[in-house]
């Protein structure tokens, strides 16, 4: 394999590793899954094809954060889109993102949350499921597909991510005791 593919690799392997936090804070700051998805592919061709210039993996998360909150502003002036948020938000959304991932690594807190999924009744692991599958599907198509009213759809989603941040911040809690 050449200099050039082994670098590619490397980099698609820490994009993989950071896609949570790194998709979590593009969708946080364009609030519309369509269009963060077309950010973050272009932050990941961004990311391979500049993979290079970046002196140690470690540095890899803030860095390709930047090349993120770069697109982002970019985002908001060429669609001329009504702004929801401002430079200075996306820049402390940028940090507080950097701030989880130091504190708590997306691998430590995916693995507490699959473990608490685990505990749900299947009801619930089944609803939830539904909503975070990326099919595209209204969350009104999914309760009326359920049997719920939009209403008690929501609140039953509502107690279920309650329940889910409990239960991950005991384990985490437990965790860091022992």
């Amino acid at each position: 394999m050449s200099a050039d593919t082994d670098l590619q690799s490397d980099a698609a392997q820490l994009l993989v590793h950071y896609k949570a936090p790194l998709y979590a804070y593009i969708h946080a700051s364009v609030r519309n899954r369509s269009d963060a998805d077309d950010i973050f592919q272009e932050v990941s061709v961004a990311v391979v094809e500049s993979f290079s210039k970046l002196d140690t993996d470690a540095g890899f998360f803030p860095w390709a954060r930047e090349i993120a909150f770069r697109r982002v502003l970019s985002y908001y002036r060429k669609y001329d889109r009504e702004k929801p948020v401002n430079p200075q938000l996306i820049a402390v959304l940028a940090e507080a993102a950097e701030r989880v991932e130091q504190n708590q690594p997306v691998s430590t807190r995916r693995e507490k949350l699959l473990e608490c999924l685990d505990r749900l009744p299947e009801v619930s692991r089944a609803l939830i499921a539904r909503c975070y599958d990326n099919s595209g599907e209204s969350l009104g198509a999914i309760a009326a597909q359920s049997g719920l009213k939009v209403t008690a759809f929501y609140a039953r989603i509502h107690r279920i991510r309650a329940i889910l941040r409990e239960c991950i911040a005991q384990r985490l809690l437990e965790e860091s005791v022992e």
